[in-house]
Parts: C-alpha cells; sequence; structure tokens
C-alpha cells in the first residue's frame, strides 16, 4: 500500500497521471517515419530454466526451436517491409539463452536479419557457461557476433548449487577465459549479488575473480524476487536468508571500490567497463522493435509486448498479417519523455542535448526540479552539457527500481504467463 502511494504521488507529480494502462492492441507502425531504432531478437529457450529468472522462457526442445525459427523469419517480413530502410543502430540478442538455438535456426535468423535491414552495427549476445566451446565460438564468430555477455552469477561453488546452476566454478572460470582469448570486442559476465545467505566477503571474492579474469566488463546486480519467481519459495523451505537493504548496500559499495581500483568506469546502475572499451548494454536503446515471443518494441509513443508463448506465437504468426502483439500502452508525452529520462539515468550519464533532439524540448526547463533536488541530495552532479549520477545516485535507482519497475514489469510479466491474450492491465 505505501509502494501503491508513493508511485502514485511521484507519478502524478511528473506526468499529471496515477497510472497506466494496457491493451490488447496494435500500434500503426507504417504510418510513423523511424529513421533508426534498435532491434531485439529474444530466444526464449533455455536447457534448465533457472527458478530465480523472471524473463519469460521454456525448456529447450529442437522441434519447437525450429518452428520457433519459421516463425521468426515471418515475423521479420512484416517488419522488413515498413523499416527495412530504417538504420539499425544496435542488434541485441537475448533470453533465455540465444546460444540454445545454435544449430536450431538462429543462423537462419541472423543472416534474415542482415538481408531485410540496414544493419549499421555488430551483433551482442547472451550465452551460458556450459555452451561454450571452441566450435562454438566458431559459430558465433561467422554470424558476426561482436560482443558477448554470459550469466556466471556467482564463482563459487556453494551459492551456485543454492541458486540451481547446473555447473561449477572451474566450469565457469574455463568458459570465461576461452571468450576473453577470442577477441570479442566485448566480454561481459553479469554476476548475482544479495544471493541466499551471502555475504560481504563472498561478494568480494566473486569480483576479484573476475578481474584476475580480465573481462571487460562486469555488470553485478542483486538478485530480485519478482513474485512470479519461486525465489521466496526456495528461501523460506531451505531455511535461507535474503541480505537486508543495509547489508546489500554494503555489497554494492564493496563492488565499486574493488572496480573502480581495477580502473573500470561505471556505465550503467550495475555494469562498470575498463575504459576504451564499448560498454556490452541491452535495456538503454531509446527506440526498439523485439522479434519473436515475449519481446518488448519502444517506438514513438508506443510500448508492445508479443504474447508469453511460443505456441501462441507460431500459431498467431502462421494465420495473421500482423505481429503477435499481446498487450501495447500508448505514452502521453510526458509518459515518454520520462520513460526516456528513466534509461539514461540508469545509464548514468544523462546528455541534455540528446533529450532536445528527440522531444524539441529544453532539458533544464523540462526536469531542473528535478535535478536541484538530485544535486541538493547529493545524487547527481550538473555539468553543464550533461548530469552525471553520483555512486548514491545510482544505489537510489535500485531503490525506485523495487518501488516502480519491479512492481510494474512483474505485474505485466505475471499477467502474461498465465493470460497469453490478456485483454487489459490497469497499473497504478
Amino acid at each position: 500500500m505505501i509502494k501503491k502511494l508513493i508511485r502514485q504521488t511521484i507519478k502524478k507529480s511528473l506526468t499529471g497521471s496515477r497510472g497506466l494502462v494496457l491493451h490488447n492492441d496494435y500500434p500503426d507502425i507504417a504510418k510513423m517515419n523511424i529513421k533508426d531504432l534498435g532491434l531485439y531478437l529474444h530466444i526464449p529457450f533455455c536447457m534448465r530454466p533457472c527458478f530465480y529468472c523472471p524473463y519469460f522462457k521454456e525448456k529447450y526442445n529442437r522441434k519447437n526451436a525450429i518452428d520457433y525459427s519459421s516463425a521468426v523469419l515471418k515475423e521479420m517480413e512484416f517488419y522488413g517491409d515498413i523499416l527495412g530502410n530504417a538504420s539499425i543502430t544496435s542488434f541485441y540478442i537475448g533470453g533465455g539463452t540465444p546460444t540454445t538455438m545454435v544449430g536450431s535456426g538462429l543462423e537462419e535468423i541472423v543472416e534474415a536479419v542482415k538481408q531485410s535491414f540496414s544493419l549499421k552495427c555488430g551483433i551482442s549476445m547472451e550465452t551460458h557457461p556450459n555452451d561454450i566451446a571452441p566450435s562454438m565460438i566458431g559459430k558465433l564468430k561467422d554470424m558476426g557476433v561482436e560482443s558477448v555477455s554470459m550469466g556466471v552469477e556467482s564463482f563459487n561453488d556453494r551459492f551456485l548449487e543454492i541458486i540451481g546452476r547446473t555447473y561449477r566454478s572451474r566450469k565457469a572460470r574455463d568458459a570465461v577465459s576461452l571468450l576473453m582469448e577470442s577477441e570479442f570486442k566485448c566480454v561481459n559476465i553479469d554476476l548475482m549479488f544479495g544471493l541466499p545467505d551471502q555475504e560481504i566477503k563472498d561478494v568480494e571474492e566473486d569480483i576479484k575473480a573476475a578481474i584476475e579474469l580480465g573481462v571487460d566488463q562486469i555488470s553485478a546486480y542483486p538478485i530480485f524476487t519478482f513474485p512470479h519467481t519461486k525465489l521466496e519459495e526456495v528461501v523460506k523451505r531451505n531455511g535461507y536468508s535474503l541480505p537486508g537493504i543495509i547489508k546489500r548496500r554494503m555489497m554494492l559499495k564493496k563492488i565499486e571500490e574493488m572496480c573502480y581500483d581495477a580502473g573500470m568506469e561505471r556505465t550503467s546502475v550495475w555494469a562498470f567497463t575498463k575504459k576504451g572499451v564499448k560498454k556490452y548494454s541491452s535495456v538503454t536503446v531509446p527506440r526498439y522493435i523485439g522479434l519473436g515471443a515475449g519481446a518488448g518494441s519502444l517506438i514513438p509513443n508506443f510500448f508492445f509486448i508479443n504474447t508469453f508463448s511460443v505456441e501462441e506465437y507460431i500459431k498467431f504468426i502462421e494465420s495473421k498479417s500482423r505481429p503477435p502483439v499481446a498487450l501495447s500502452i500508448k505514452f502521453s508525452e510526458e509518459e515518454e519523455m520520462l520513460h526516456w529520462l528513466y534509461w539514461r539515468i540508469y545509464e548514468t550519464k544523462i546528455i541534455k542535448k540528446d533529450f532536445e533532439e528527440q522531444f524539441g524540448r529544453d532539458f533544464d526547463s523540462t526536469f531542473k526540479k528535478i535535478f536541484f533536488l538530485f544535486e541538493v541530495m547529493g545524487m547527481a552532479r550538473d555539468e553543464g552539457d550533461k548530469i552525471i549520477m553520483t555512486d548514491r545516485g545510482n544505489y537510489w535507482v535500485h531503490v525506485l527500481q523495487n518501488v516502480f519497475s519491479l512492481d510494474f514489469i512483474g505485474r505485466v510479466w505475471d499477467v502474461c504467463l498465465s493470460e497469453k491474450w490478456p485483454g487489459e492491465i490497469e497499473l497504478i
């Protein structure tokens, strides 16, 4: 109830409305003059889905994967016809575990993207320690993958077992070393903190291992307790405890300290990147089209998501002449600006000119009150042409994620997982 009241109060003050409503309809993209955007491909398959993971995924099955590939190609044809001349400035393949589909149709999808769109970028792709071998590296290189992200989560065998990962530390280290030897432009590894029964010294050991392995980027983020996952159930059943907000703050401070000492710079709320390396990022593209079941799209004035079901996705594609959109939301101008601002804050750096070019408004006039407050509280500093978030500010972004986006995302995903074609979701 308190979180709801806080959300309503802040959103009302910023946008003039208290809530958002998602409907089962589809925006007319053909009428929009979109000149550049990102492309996201969702691969919803995992060999063994993790109980704590909030994202839409299903257990891998080769026949389903091949049928899914054919459906994605058909969805791509629709977008290729209306967006084929737009410049694709980022191409990100996420999941699930995308490398499960190497040899089951992924190569054909990537080649079709190159043929259907004006690709002005390399490919970024997620993978899993169990999938990394010299043969896989060769296939990724052949597809044009330039940057990779691997979910290691921890280098501690005890915590890998607690969260149900199917490999141990030695395997993870070997996989990281192989990626680093393969001359990708950026190798990112995900590490989680705030794990069940985890202490600060355990986090310190994980970060130390990543630094010693020489990775280009460390994305260290807390394990989130989304209501539709089984994390809380597993913690309770096994008598574990999750670190509280104070301990998580101390863990994050240790991560910051170690990454800065290693010469890294902060490139998002959770990511620390070697200086001179182009950061690996999946969530901060201002506009993008999502392909596949469960994929989201963000275009001018609209956000929409495809059905959270491989079976329904394939059936819809075979019988309809448009993408299988389950829900969409039309933003007011104020809501769209706030959404843009949220992700720029997530990136820890806000370039005022970018806002003015996209919205035709003066940044300082639009957000003066917000950033005056941020500066007073030590959360940001204004450098004239840009706003830089401080470490304190980045921590409070994490807190706000729990107040806003995690509750919102949890609600939407919970409904979409239980109702493949929901009629409406009201978020307040």
